[in-house]
């Protein structure tokens, strides 16, 4: 009996090894791409009062913050955003001599997507979580987004996520969520983020 205790003790602590190996690896591969969007995100993140989590999360997804991805509807950059999409963040704030090309500058893109999930977000304002629904019109445009509101719980998230037909759309909103939720207990140390870690509901 002490033989079995012992050998489950000992799987557990090379399990428990192998997770910190795991996390490590993250921290290695990743962080050199991750690292200089940052300050960037943290900025924005001020400036509109979007959760940086939830951007970071987002650029991770997609484009796995390669500034230069391209999609094939034509989004650009860091948080994939579409040359109409840009052109309409431009018109709002007044940026003049905008070209599609500028959404591959770090900046630029990450103004502009944020600007662009935020008034989705705000649009959703009424809901008990505007996030779900926000993500899944970035991902599949306003209309479906609409198109998918049970409208016997036209607040109710759940509600939402269960009447969505794309699939891949699921998949999207719910893996942004959880790396947005991994992200923030990652970064909760580093001096960037810090002060988001405490925000108990973020947008």
């Amino acid at each position: 009996m002490r033989l079995r205790w012992t050998y489950i003790f000992v799987v557990v602590v090379l399990l428990a090894a192998l997770a910190g190996e795991v996390l490590s690896l993250y921290w290695q591969h990743y962080q050199p791409k991750e690292r200089p969007c940052d300050p960037l995100i943290v900025q924005e993140a001020r400036e509109s009062g979007v959760d940086p989590f939830l951007i970071r999360a987002l650029i991770w997804r997609e484009s796995k913050f390669d500034p230069q991805t391209h999609g094939m509807a034509d989004e650009r950059g860091l948080m994939q955003v579409t040359p109409e999409v840009g052109r309409m963040w431009a018109k709002a704030n007044k940026i003049a001599n905008f070209q599609p090309d500028d959404l591959y500058d770090p900046a630029t893109n990450i103004r502009a997507g944020t600007w662009y999930l935020n008034r989705a977000i705000r649009r959703w304002s009424q809901t008990d979580d505007p996030v779900t629904f926000a993500l899944a019109e970035y991902n599949a445009g306003p209309s479906n987004a609409l198109r998918w509101v049970d409208a016997q719980n036209p607040q109710d998230h759940v509600a939402f996520m269960d009447r969505i037909t794309y699939p891949s759309t699921r998949d999207y909103v719910e893996v942004i969520l959880t790396q947005r939720d991994n992200y923030r207990q990652l970064l909760a140390n580093n001096p960037l983020y810090r002060e988001f870690v405490s925000e108990t509901q973020p947008q």
